[in-house]
Order: C-alpha cells, then sequence, then structure tokens
C-alpha cells in the first residue's frame, strides 16, 4: 500500500515550509549569500536551509556529486564538518 502525498507531507518536520524559502536574500547574511555565490561557481548548490528560531539562518549546500554537505556559516565560511544531522 502506498502512502498518498498527503499523509508524507503532513511526517515532515518541517511542515508546509519549502526547503528554500523564496526570500532568501532577507534570510541569510550578506557574507552567506555572497559565498554562496562562489561555491556556485565549483557546482555546489543550496540544498535547503534551515531557521532555527531566534537564531541565524544555517545555509547546506550539497556538492555536484550531491556526496558531501557543508554548511555556510554566518561570516560566509564554509563548514565542510558541519556538526547538523542531515536526514536522507
Amino acid at each position: 500500500m502506498t502512502q498518498s502525498p498527503n499523509i508524507a507531507d503532513a511526517t515532515e518536520r518541517r511542515g508546509n515550509k519549502v526547503a528554500i524559502p523564496p526570500n532568501l536574500s532577507a534570510i541569510l547574511t550578506r557574507d552567506q549569500s555572497v559565498a554562496l555565490r562562489k561555491v556556485e561557481n565549483f557546482g555546489w548548490t543550496l540544498a535547503f536551509v534551515r531557521q532555527p528560531l531566534f537564531e541565524t539562518a544555517i545555509a547546506v549546500v550539497v556538492s555536484p556529486d550531491r556526496q558531501r554537505y557543508a554548511v555556510l556559516e554566518s561570516d560566509g565560511e564554509l563548514n565542510m564538518n558541519p556538526q547538523i544531522v542531515i536526514r536522507h
């Protein structure tokens, strides 16, 4: 028996928030935005943005082969060994 899309959506922890919000420039710091453009030149893409309450947004990028994840820190540094859990 397959689950309907509505059931799967109900179990998603972020609710109905999208992985990449449309107002990205308002959420990311200037340094994160600049760093994102730089890593995109190497084929990395923005995977998702976590928005913890009362904290700076966490931008997570994924390598072109989709094997590695990294975090764009608020100061624009690329953290290749982030201390976050990524669900697959």
